[in-house]
């Protein structure tokens, strides 16, 4: 085999390997159930790992609390936002849902 046969090949076998890893490292999607599935008590790590990177953060100093938002389509189709809020031991202590851009404007 020659050295450019030999380099198509082995690049091919990385490309292969680095996709079938980001797939195994991928979130899965968002949705009403995945949220829903994530009980209060649960560290800041173990949601990292279930759910990704939050899209937002935000630290509340006044009641030591972090929130992470995770923006998404419902079950219904509309954009919302899922906020998800630590306390200072970095555990889940509560969590909502709200549409995003829907309602409360008077505009249709």
């Amino acid at each position: 085999m020659d050295r450019s046969r030999f380099r198509k090949s082995a690049l091919a076998a990385i490309a292969a390997f680095c996709l079938v890893a980001a797939c195994g490292a991928m979130p899965p999607p968002r949705s009403d159930t995945v949220f829903a599935a994530v009980p209060n008590g649960t560290t800041m790590d173990e949601v990292r790992e279930r759910l990704g990177k939050p899209d937002e953060e935000m630290a509340f100093r006044g009641t030591r609390t972090v929130s992470w938002s995770y923006f998404y389509y419902d079950t219904w189709g509309f954009y919302a936002e899922e906020s998800l809020t630590f306390d200072e031991s970095g555990r889940l202590v509560g969590k909502f849902s709200k549409r995003v851009g829907y309602g409360g404007s008077g505009k249709t």
